[in-house]
Parts: C-alpha cells; structure tokens; sequence
C-alpha cells in the first residue's frame, strides 16, 4: 500500500508540473494576480514580445477568467513560437476524441497554440492606426487572445469554424476591447486557413 501511494503521489507531482500552459517545455506560474512568473529557461527561450504580450492578455478580465480555466490539472496547452505565414497565431484543431471528450473532467484534454511573433501589421500612410495593435508586444497580447478564445471554444467540444458563430464574435468582441482594440477584427480568410492549419487570425481587412 506504500508503494501505491508513493507511485500515486510521483503520478500527480509530474502531472501538476505538465498540466495547464507549457512554454519552452515548462509549466508557465501564474500568481494570485494571474501574472506569469517565468522561469530563467522561458525567458531566454522566447521573445520579449510574446511575454508581454502573455502579461497583457492574462491581466484583462477575460485573460484572467482563462488562466484560471487553463491552468489545471484537467488541461495542457503547448505554446510554440514559431513563423507562421501571414498571421500572428493559430490554434490547430484537436482529434476528434479530444472534442468529444470535452465534458469529461477527469481525462487531460492537449491544445496546441503556435504564436509568430515576428508578424507585423502592414504598414501604411496613416499607420500606426488608433486603437489597434501598434508594436509587436501588442500584436501577441492580441494573437494570445485570439487563438484562446479559439481553444476555449474546442474545451467546449465546438470544432471549427467558429468565426461565423455570433458567440465567438460576441466573446471576441470583449477581450479586444479589454485590451483596448474594440475596433479589431478577427475572421478574415478563415475557409482559407480552416483545413489548411486550423484557426487564424488575420488582423486587417
């Protein structure tokens, strides 16, 4: 019997170091403010933009709301940081099984969020434009909205597309204006990514 819960106890210890949002291959902390404490291994393997830009999104209403969602044992969400050709993240779907075994709470549903953040919105004349994102930080801090509210909706057992859906634009519609971006759109060329890669943001029409 000992031995059981020795072997129980090293099951759940590994399980709460994997569980909930992986960054470089570590458990991203949070702390009672949702945010992030990263360890010296996270920060020297990621960008400053996408670290604020996780800052940023955690610390708005709804950003927060996710963290606490997320950040458990019944969740594991793999962040990478890498080139995605013209946009700023993408949240693939999962299999099938993951979608269907949305509402059972004891078995660890995987995600994978994939973040660019060497995207950049196009330049024009009148650029930086009012109330959109401006540098790169705030281009994460949106890209990690976007792509959530993406995987929320697939812990929800909703596949895509979900651009078309009046809840996800709703939803979508409140966190940009909680990062102070009410007037950025989210759902341009979706039936071009939808089958090619998974949910993508493109942010300028």
């Amino acid at each position: 019997m000992r031995h059981l819960l020795a072997a129980a106890a090293l099951f759940l210890a590994l399980d709460a170091q994997s569980a909930g949002f992986m960054l470089a291959g570590e458990r991203v902390r949070f702390d009672a403010q949702h945010k992030p404490e990263l360890t010296a291994h996270q920060i020297d393997a990621t960008s400053d933009a996408l670290r604020q830009g996780l800052t940023r999104w955690a610390a708005t209403p709804r950003g927060a709301e996710l963290v606490r969602k997320f950040n458990t044992a019944e969740y594991e969400i793999d962040v990478f940081e890498q080139a995605i050709e013209g946009g700023s993240g993408e949240a693939p779907q999962p299999g099938i099984a993951t979608l269907i075994g949305a509402g059972n709470h004891e078995k660890v549903k995987h995600y994978t969020l994939i973040l660019n953040s060497d995207f950049h919105p196009p330049a024009n004349g009148t650029y930086p434009i009012l109330n959109r994102p401006s540098n790169a930080a705030d281009v994460m801090a949106a890209a990690w909205a976007a792509e959530m509210l993406h995987i929320d909706f697939y812990s929800r057992g909703i596949s895509l597309p979900h651009h078309s859906r009046g809840d996800f634009q709703s939803e979508w519609r409140d966190v940009a204006a909680q990062l102070g971006y009410p007037a950025l759109h989210h759902g341009d060329d979706e039936d071009r990514a939808y089958g090619r890669r998974g949910a993508t943001v493109i942010f300028w029409r």
